[in-house]
């Protein structure tokens, strides 16, 4: 018998908060709709320290993916630094090292989800450690399971617009603007510099529509 004062951890790392971790965090709020619904991601993403080599470009840094995570309903984001350590531990280190001390009663994940050292742990370890565990189906767009590989794969192509598709919302950067080479200046419209973020992925060149937010306007889209 959980406690009535139990939480529901939403687990995944969540890169880009796309509308297949929104299903996650909307499953985690239907299950028990008054308890605390706790995110628990992973910072960096592992692949950047169990394989360097093949680390992806990321479509959020740690702040926006926060930020995104409260808004599609989490109570709380418990962020796990990813390090060679915490590489190695097996799905039980990770049971009692993660989820006990967020007193979890309830675990929600997609349904592709696995956890621990090598990708050990399944749903099934949840629930022989005594865990409520709901596994999410992942949902398509375009005909295509929604991840953030497939996201990754569209923008770097220079399809926002597929991208934007299996985000639910638009692709966007926030960065300062900075000193461009002024060829603006040439083309006769003004146009705004960002440096691009390191390790983002970003889209393929080309010619684009967007919206700026000025900082301090973020409802209102335009130019200052």
């Amino acid at each position: 018998m959980q406690s009535p004062d139990a939480s529901v951890v939403a687990i995944g790392n969540f890169d880009g908060v796309h509308r297949g971790h929104q299903a996650v965090l909307a499953a985690a709020r239907r299950a028990y709709p008054g308890r605390r619904l706790i995110a628990v991601t992973f910072w960096p993403h592992p692949m950047s320290v169990v394989r360097p080599d093949k680390a992806p470009l990321l479509l959020t840094d740690l702040d926006s993916r926060v930020a995104l995570l409260k808004a599609a309903g989490a109570d709380q984001v418990e962020v796990v630094r990813f390090t060679p350590e915490v590489s190695q531990w097996s799905p039980e280190q990770f049971i009692e090292r993660v989820l006990r001390p967020l007193d979890a009663g309830t675990v929600v994940v997609g349904d592709n989800f696995r956890f621990g050292h090598k990708a050990k742990g399944t749903v099934d370890d949840l629930r022989a450690a005594g865990l409520e565990c709901v596994d999410v189906a992942l949902i398509e767009a375009d005909e295509q399971t929604t991840s953030s590989t497939e996201i990754r794969r569209l923008v770097a192509a220079g399809d926002v617009a597929g991208a934007c598709r299996h985000l639910g919302r638009r692709f966007r950067f926030t960065g300062e603007v900075v000193h461009g080479l002024e060829r603006g200046r040439e083309l006769g419209f003004p146009t705004a510099n960002l440096n691009v973020p390191q390790g983002r992925v970003v889209p393929a060149d080309g010619v684009y529509s967007g919206f700026l937010y000025r900082s301090g306007h973020e409802d209102e889209p335009g130019w200052p």
